[in-house]
């Protein structure tokens, strides 16, 4: 009985150390030099009996200036199934800086994502918006258990903001905040979870907000270059159709 509770603290602390380093933890940044490919497919529709079918699919690029600086930049294409629209959404590009690294990740970001494409009122898929954001994210092992979350604040200057405002503000501010867990098996395999909450307009009505909630499957074949996650994520926004999203995300590095 000693003995396997020993291996299990042994295979836990083997845990600890390697679901930091796994491509598809969420706190996950590229060494110096290195290139990683994040690419998502994902389908959304809402759960009552609407057919709002979207489908998206985003591939994002990334190098580690340095082993605590990441840049990158991202571009998606959706498909809006009820009016047949189909185009590139709007590019964007972040960076990452890790604070510290010594048994808590503590990482600032930003982003920001310009209006490139066609909105939905001119045949287009994209919300005719300027983004810009900032974030922080945090991440702790425990033992097998990998715990961590993200805050961040967005402005929006554009069509897309006017259709999250009840008062038609083309300028607003957004916030939104999740926590996860992931328990990690020997770097090859994870499951968690995901509890998100976030509000749009924070300064004006605040008429859209609501909760998400995300559960997760992670493969990783080659856990420090190749990982794979299946989702499945369900929102509850004011005012607004409930949601389902199912997808995939591929990470690769070289």
């Amino acid at each position: 009985m000693k003995k396997l509770l020993f291996t299990a603290l042994v295979l836990g602390l083997l845990g600890l150390n390697a679901s930091a380093k796994s491509i598809t933890n969420p706190l996950y940044m590229p060494d110096e030099g290195q290139l990683l490919f994040d690419i998502a497919a994902y389908g959304t529709d809402t759960t009552n009996d609407t057919n709002n079918k979207v489908y998206n699919a985003r591939g994002a690029l990334s190098l580690g200036l340095t082993d605590r600086l990441q840049i990158g930049g991202y571009i998606g294409y959706r498909k809006i199934d009820t009016t047949d629209k189909k185009d590139f959404t709007n590019p964007g590009a972040f960076a990452i800086l890790r604070l510290w690294n010594t048994g808590l990740d503590i990482d600032l970001g930003g982003r920001v994502e310009f209006d490139a494409f066609d909105d939905t009122t001119e045949g287009g898929v994209a919300d005719g918006t300027d983004k810009y954001g900032f974030f922080a994210r945090a991440g702790a092992d425990l033992g097998v258990f990998y715990l961590g979350g993200v805050a961040g604040l967005d402005y929006w200057d554009g069509l897309g903001a006017k259709a999250m405002s009840k008062t038609n503000d083309n300028k607003i501010y957004n916030g939104n905040a999740k926590a996860f867990v992931i328990i990690d098996v020997m770097d090859i395999r994870g499951i968690g979870g995901e509890a998100g909450y976030k509000v749009y307009d924070m300064g004006g009505d605040s008429y859209y907000k609501g909760y998400s909630l995300t559960g997760r499957l992670d493969i990783n074949p080659i856990p420090s270059r190749l990982g794979f996650t299946a989702f499945v994520t369900y929102e509850k926004l004011n005012h607004m159709d409930d949601t389902l999203t199912v997808g995939l995300n591929a990470k690769f590095k070289i």
